[in-house]
């Protein structure tokens, strides 16, 4: 009887990560992404948090939004009609230029490097006590920098990468993010985290969002979801 009871909790458990899965057709491939931990994908009848999300995706015209995702605690809100608190977020995307060929494990080596030589681009020509601080923060020498002043002349302010694997970079980065609605205009600072990923011969780019200092949070359930994403799909041809 243990056994069997073993074995239905086994399945049960099987069957609620399958359905914490989503699938995407990029570039004619079948990709599984699982929902992040705690979060709910945005769907159509979630009206208004729905637009709000097409607008942001509207605001990025390289790339393709595939899904995005608010706590579950706010779905009652969504499904109203009304739009929850959105301080805690993630997105899926793929490039648009990327998303139809498939990348080796070699190519994504490129790939890395190039991302790395445009953040320490970015931060080369940023404000030199804006250089000094986020490289401060990098190194975890210091924590100690006024991103609200940073933020004021810049709109992102990007950090060294953090993680990197054989099929994945991820870096973080302070935006200052403005959002219109009903002719009130607000500007927040939120912390953010980019993971690329080579799934299965296709590049991925997950983003977690959260308030100013939240920064650790973004690393760490960014880099988690990207994990499981991996787990999820075939290893990249080499």
């Amino acid at each position: 009887m243990k056994k069997l009871f073993r074995t239905l909790a086994l399945l049960m458990a099987a069957t609620s990560m399958f359905a914490r899965a989503d699938t995407f057709e990029v570039g004619g491939k079948t990709i599984v992404v699982p929902v992040p931990q705690g979060f709910v994908r945005v769907t159509e009848d979630m009206t208004a948090v729905n637009r709000f999300c097409e607008q942001i995706a509207a605001a990025d015209p390289a790339n393709d939004t595939l899904a995005s995702y608010i706590l579950e605690s706010g779905v009652p809100t969504a499904r109203a009609g009304e739009i929850p608190p959105l301080e805690r977020t993630f997105i899926l995307k793929v490039n648009r230029q990327l998303q139809n060929l498939t990348v080796g494990k070699n190519d994504f080596a490129e790939f890395k490097k190039i991302i790395r030589n445009q953040n320490d681009e970015l931060l080369k020509n940023a404000n030199p006590q804006i250089r000094e601080g986020m490289s401060k923060m990098s190194e975890g020498v210091s924590q100690d920098f006024d991103i609200n002043f940073a933020m004021e002349i810049s709109q992102m302010v990007p950090l060294a990468p953090h993680y990197e694997e054989e099929n994945a970079i991820a870096f973080s980065m302070f935006a200052n993010y403005g959002v219109a609605a009903e002719e009130v205009k607000k500007t927040n600072i939120v912390a953010a985290t980019s993971t690329y990923l080579n799934a299965a011969g296709r590049v991925l780019f997950l983003y977690s969002y959260g308030p100013q200092g939240d920064l650790g949070w973004t690393r760490t359930t960014s880099r988690d979801w990207g994990k499981r994403v991996m787990e999820s799909n075939t290893q990249p041809p080499p």
